[in-house]
């Protein structure tokens, strides 16, 4: 896996929050970031079934949740 150099602008009580979660957590800054960017990345490629509540990906067109032998009838919302 490649990595590569980008600066961005940060509030500062992000910063100095920032550098003490990685402290505290025995990581470099860039993981925390790197991490945090991941779950958004995750998050905003799937979507919520508006009837059983579970999450299936932006592939997937109706919801594959399996319950008691039956598959919901969740759609995917329109984006």
């Amino acid at each position: 896996m490649a990595k590569i150099g980008k600066t961005f602008t940060i509030d500062i009580d992000i910063y100095n929050w920032l550098e003490q979660h990685a402290k505290d957590k025995n990581r470099k800054v860039s993981f925390v970031v790197n991490h945090a960017l991941r779950q958004i990345k995750r998050e905003s490629e799937r979507w919520e079934c508006p009837v059983c509540g579970e999450f299936n990906g932006k592939m997937n067109k109706s919801c594959y949740v399996l319950n008691d032998g039956v598959f919901c009838e969740g759609i995917a919302p329109k984006t």
